[in-house]
């Protein structure tokens, strides 16, 4: 193991279906409501052991472990985490090892500052294709309304109730409520045919695909050293690049994003993906592979 890196296990994996990749740096009050939203996921009732919940921490404090490691305790699905010393921006990094140490055929990529709907992981396991990528949205809980909401109205069901994502999309609480509304099927289709926003997109905080694409994009790149397009924009590109197609899998596979001040895309990150877009790669140049011979 790389000095700096460490991880722990709790549970088998074996009857899990898809493996969870919650990617975390500090904000432990947001960890704890994902970690609850996480506990009432509907696959779960069929299920219990449905899928893997993995933290891939990137440096935070040692608060985030330890109310990982009480979740873990109390909850019945396999568990696992990751930590890698705080170095700078490395979520890459951590998505890399992620993937290498992940026990399911599916990922799902998500962060600790969104708050999955119940039916959210099955709707990724529902919906994926075969050489597709699953992109789903999420709604974004302005400040206003993030920072008062709790784990009171999270077991309440207030992500599943439209009327409460109605209201807040009224007064200003909710940006692209609409995302939040659990719509069925023939629904989801008209929606998506009238949508001005028809190319389905990646967002780095809601996608799933079967692991094997990644191993042969080389997973991310981690010439990305910080934030804002290596973990979506440049791996769309690549996946595009080697017959991935994006399908989107809006007002099903929902999440809330809780808001916290914008992060800004350095000119660093600009001007390397333009440089890779340049190189017309599709394999990450420091991916799965280098990763893998160090481990």
């Amino acid at each position: 193991m790389v000095n700096g890196m460490r991880s722990w296990r709790r549970g088998l994996s074996e009857q899990a279906l898809a493996t969870v990749v919650m990617a975390v740096y500090n904000k432990p009050r947001e960890l704890k409501l994902c970690l609850e939203a996480y506990r009432r996921q509907s696959i779960l009732n069929s299920s219990p052991q449905g899928f893997e919940l993995l933290l891939a921490d990137d440096g935070s404090s040692p608060e985030i472990e330890e109310i990982f490691a009480e979740f873990s305790r109390s909850v019945s699905f396999p568990t696992l985490y990751l930590r890698q010393d705080d170095n700078g921006w490395g979520k890459l990094r951590m998505l890399n090892w992620s993937v290498i140490e992940s026990f399911c055929p599916i990922i799902i990529f998500t962060d600790g500052d969104c708050l999955p709907h119940r039916n959210f992981v099955s709707a990724h396991l529902r919906h994926l294709e075969e050489g597709f990528v699953s992109c789903g949205r999420r709604v974004d809980m302005m400040e206003s309304l993030a920072s008062k909401f709790c784990v009171v109205d999270l077991k309440a069901g207030k992500l599943e109730s439209w009327q409460w994502i109605l209201r807040h999309i009224l007064d200003g609480g909710a940006e692209f409520g609409e995302q939040g509304l659990y719509l069925p099927a023939h629904l989801v289709r008209a929606l998506t045919f009238f949508s001005k926003n028809k190319t389905p997109t990646l967002v780095g905080s809601n996608f799933s695909l079967h692991k094997k694409w990644l191993y042969e994009l080389n997973g991310f790149d981690e010439t990305f050293r910080t934030p804002g397009l290596g973990e979506d924009t440049d791996i769309e590109r690549r996946m595009k690049k080697i017959g991935l197609k994006m399908k989107w899998v809006t007002y099903r596979a929902i999440q809330f994003h809780l808001w916290h001040p914008l992060q800004v895309v350095g000119e660093t990150s600009h001007r390397t993906y333009e440089e890779l877009k340049i190189k017309d790669n599709d394999k990450a140049l420091i991916g799965l592979n280098e990763l893998q011979a160090i481990l």
